[in-house]
């Protein structure tokens, strides 16, 4: 089998893994890190990369909850109460704090007052949650969504990406 020959070859022994040139680099959020500073879309300095990485993390939180509750629970009765809770309090108080932050931060984008890969991280979350509609209660969150999938590069990617089934 291909991945078994290939996986001990890779950093970790696990995907993903960028390879940019002669250089691998593993680890999701790593990668994407360093695609962002590399296409300017990270921080300019240590505070703009901290409101940044501040703002994945907490989606990062929000994504291990949702995936423990949509996905990786098999006890039915256990998976109902994951849900519940990360309908009723997670998603709520994650969307509550993002949108006080947007707030505080000039009202339009995550940090530094312009597009950055924490705005694309939030529309990737947003946009794979089960109910779509629970956006639109918070009107920064919701404007900044529709920004970003608008981009005419991220609305032809979404409109061409192949089906896939995590």
């Amino acid at each position: 089998e291909p991945w078994v020959a290939y996986k001990t070859s890779t950093p970790y022994g696990q995907l993903p893994v960028l390879k940019d040139g002669d250089v691998e680099i593993a680890q999701s959020m790593t990668i994407a890190r360093y695609v962002a500073n590399k296409f300017g879309l990270g921080g300019n300095n240590p505070l703009e990369s901290a409101q940044m990485d501040e703002v994945v993390d907490a989606l990062s939180d929000a994504t291990e909850k949702q995936y423990n509750a949509f996905l990786f629970e098999k006890d039915e009765t256990k998976k109902a109460a994951l849900q519940k809770a990360f309908n009723e309090e997670v998603l709520p108080n994650t969307f509550k704090n993002l949108e006080k932050r947007i707030e505080g931060r000039g009202g339009e984008y995550m940090a530094a007052g312009r597009l950055s890969w924490a705005d694309i991280m939030f529309y990737h979350f947003a946009a794979e949650l089960p109910d779509k509609e629970v956006i639109k209660g918070y009107a920064k969150l919701n404007a900044l969504f529709n920004k970003v999938a608008n981009l005419p590069k991220i609305k032809s990617w979404v409109e061409r990406r192949p089906d896939s089934a995590v």
